[in-house]
């Protein structure tokens, strides 16, 4: 979090290699020449065109992108865009919009939805997760590093140990990084806070003999 108000947050020397741009309408941005072969993750704030290799995409306000990148990859916005770059996985390409709470329960009262899957047991994932009005999170830490953007609303970051905490806020547009194992917690005000958050790796996911299609299959002989 101490890294919140930077438009570029590259860490390609954490456990999962990975970077972070905010992406505005006066600088066009193309990835960096040795992110090839690698998956891109986003979020429109605004209308946005996303050009991977050879195909176009016209994204509008709301919506989240995931595409494998083999060459090359350019962002143009009217706004505001945020884009996440991941090496070393190869994402299954797909396009949504935004729903305005999670689906899922989360710690003190929030809620989240996985809006990117991960493919296989441990893979990356793009998160909604949504704070209502009134949350003051316990605070946590994750073992891998966090990327993420306010997608809507505002609210605060607090981070550091428990006699020397650091306050900042937080409004739609703000791009952030978590470190790894870095103590922090979200707190939510007179209004709620969508945050778009990336997890390079995980502990969930289907697995070659835990599969829906699989599951749910009877051998009769």
């Amino acid at each position: 979090l101490k890294m919140l108000f930077d438009k570029t947050i590259e860490k390609w020397d954490s456990m999962y290699p990975a970077a972070a741009y905010l992406v505005e309408s006066s600088s066009p941005w193309v990835n960096p020449k040795h992110a090839k072969y690698c998956s891109v993750y986003g979020y429109c704030f605004n209308s946005t065109v996303v050009k991977v290799d050879d195909k176009t995409h016209k994204l509008e306000a709301g919506q989240y992108f995931a595409f494998f990148v083999k060459d090359s990859v350019k962002v143009k916005t009217e706004g505001k865009a945020f884009v996440v770059i991941r090496l070393g996985y190869k994402v299954v390409n797909q396009i949504g919009w935004i729903e305005e709470q999670g689906r899922l329960t989360y710690i003190d009262g929030c809620t989240d939805s996985l809006l990117v899957y991960p493919s296989r047991l441990g893979d990356s994932s793009l998160n909604l997760l949504y704070f209502p009005k009134g949350i003051d999170q316990s605070f946590h830490l994750h073992p891998s590093i966090r990327l993420g953007c306010v997608a809507r609303g505002n609210g605060f970051s607090n981070f550091g140990d428990g006699i020397a905490v650091t306050e900042q806020p937080l409004a739609q547009g703000n791009i952030f990084c978590l470190e790894e194992n870095e103590r922090h917690r979200f707190r939510t005000k007179g209004e709620s806070m969508t945050v778009i958050a990336f997890h390079p790796d995980g502990d969930w996911g289907p697995t070659d003999h835990n599969h829906t299609m699989l599951n749910r299959t009877y051998i009769n002989k």
